[in-house]
């Protein structure tokens, strides 16, 4: 939990871009914080799967309702732990002291991808303060 709490910046908030993440807090924090996602996001799926036959039937010309207050629920988790993300990313590279611009690596297909989990894993550089 403490590797959760590290991820999500308690001391700053949770979209806070400022201060340092450990690799084992980032990539612990993110898997938390994944799985937690899921344990959310799949129910819901599993429920309009299941129950969408019969919602079409009951429904009627409310159907469409429902469904995009669904979708904006997605649509609202997921923009949420896309700026968490992007700021626990911004840390990590901060830690390991590599530019923010590195990001930009991972709008590129496969190779993009390698080259920014090679940066994010990188080791904390130590900064001596004169």
């Amino acid at each position: 939990m403490e590797y959760l709490k590290q991820y999500l910046n308690q001391t700053d908030g949770l979209y806070a871009f400022s201060g340092r993440l450990s690799r084992s807090g980032f990539f612990i924090g993110q898997l938390l914080l994944m799985v937690f996602i899921s344990m959310v996001t799949i129910p819901i799926a599993y429920f309009l799967a299941i129950y969408a036959p019969q919602l079409v039937v009951d429904a009627g010309k409310s159907l469409p309702i429902w469904v995009g207050i669904i979708v904006a629920i997605y649509v609202f988790v997921y923009l949420n732990v896309l700026v968490i993300n992007i700021a626990a990313m911004t840390r990590r590279f901060r830690d390991a002291h590599v530019s923010f611009y590195n990001f930009f690596w991972m709008l590129l297909p496969f190779i993009g991808t390698a080259v920014l989990f090679c940066q994010l894993i990188r080791r904390p550089v130590e900064v001596q303060n004169d």
